[in-house]
């Protein structure tokens, strides 16, 4: 009981506030013990800009030169925000990833495999083809893809069309292509006026394209050229947001306690 009525009792005293302000003799005493330690912690502060900073240094060089590696394939050369074979991931968009086989380049969006057939890195732009529509129309997959609208912005000399089949065969009075598992197929800017039609997916070509033309080979001929998008990924903004290679969660720690200590020496 004595021992806690002494805690007790010491928690009060420690709790109270001073009855009294330092005396001039009591304050320049303290001020002389901060001074003895002061060279102390100058010498530890030093210590630890001393260790830190050549480790900072050797890790900025290191993961700048990683992201100075380009994606190569065939004739396609890529930067950001792109990435892939000898190109580090941390380099890129995680969606972004570039596949190379046989000097034809591949970038697989909402499921979807395209074929890259240009890049442009000063406009920020790529043409793509769905890898399907190289070859045969027919033959291709009847599947919608949607382009992640935060990732593309389809270019302004192209349109979204859409293209209905499984369509009934007896409405003559319009005309269309015919593939002999799907039927009848139509391609249209207006897909309501072909209600008779059970299925349709979308894709995109030149605004200069006409519907209306009843050569398939025009429409392969065009989807095979693909169709051109602008990424709208912007770098500085991407690397404030994301721990991209020049600023990894290590990176930062270091950065943020090497400005804190030279703010420190400089007091």
């Amino acid at each position: 009981i004595s021992i806690i009525s002494n805690s007790f009792m010491l928690s009060l005293i420690k709790s109270r506030p001073p009855q009294h302000k330092p005396s001039p003799k009591e304050h320049t005493v303290q001020i002389k013990k901060i001074m003895y330690y002061l060279p102390t912690s100058s010498m530890v502060l030093f210590f630890i800009f001393f260790l830190f900073h050549p480790l900072l240094c050797a890790s900025s060089k290191q993961e700048l030169g990683r992201c100075e590696t380009q994606f190569q394939c065939g004739n396609i050369t890529a930067g950001f925000p792109f990435w892939g074979g000898n190109r580090d991931k941390l380099c890129g968009h995680p969606s972004l990833e570039l596949h190379c086989n046989k000097d034809i380049t591949s970038l697989s969006i909402s499921d979807q495999e395209f074929r890259v057939l240009h890049i442009n890195q000063l406009s920020k732009s790529l043409r793509l083809a769905r890898t399907d529509h190289m070859g045969s129309f027919c033959s291709s997959n009847f599947t919608n893809t949607t382009l992640p609208p935060k990732l593309f912005k389809l270019s302004q000399t192209y349109k979204s069309v859409t293209v209905v089949y499984h369509c009934n065969p007896f409405r003559l009075n319009f005309q269309g292509f015919i593939c002999s598992e799907t039927g009848m197929i139509f391609v249209s800017d207006n897909p309501e006026n072909y209600n008779f039609c059970l299925a349709g997916f979308t894709a995109n070509v030149p605004r200069s394209f006409v519907t209306k033309r009843k050569d398939l080979a025009d429409l392969e001929s065009v989807l095979k050229k693909g169709f051109e998008v602008k990424v709208k990924i912007d770098k500085g903004e991407y690397e404030h947001d994301k721990h991209g290679p020049l600023h990894p969660p290590i990176g930062k720690f270091l950065m943020h306690h090497y400005h804190f200590l030279k703010k420190l020496m400089l007091k």
